[in-house]
């Protein structure tokens, strides 16, 4: 299941990457709802285990450039608590998912 649902993900990374523009935003300069949108589903990839998040961005990018940008913005830190990651990976932990080392 999971690695169905990564591969479908997978599948939309890779027509987003062509989509892009200079960035660094998905419209260019200006952040927009698209970016509101994909930060915080790119934010869990930065806490979930590094194997299954470089396999996903691997030869995209743009894209991981894209999100390596919106990580940045203030707005998308501060959209989420401080202790965020760890709420998060004590969630994963209850559920038997995939965790960061």
């Amino acid at each position: 299941m999971a690695d169905s649902k990564r591969a479908v993900f997978r599948e939309q990374l890779e027509r987003i990457e062509s989509e892009l523009s200079s960035g660094p935003y998905f419209s260019g300069t200006e952040f927009s709802m698209v970016d509101a949108v994909y930060a915080p589903i790119f934010r869990y990839f930065s806490i979930i285990d590094a194997s299954v998040s470089e396999t996903i961005f691997e030869g995209l990018p743009c894209v991981f450039a894209w999100k390596a940008a919106l990580a940045k913005r203030e707005s998308v830190k501060a959209g989420v608590s401080s202790n965020y990651a760890e709420l998060f990976q004590n969630h994963l932990r209850q559920h038997s998912a995939i965790l960061a080392a």
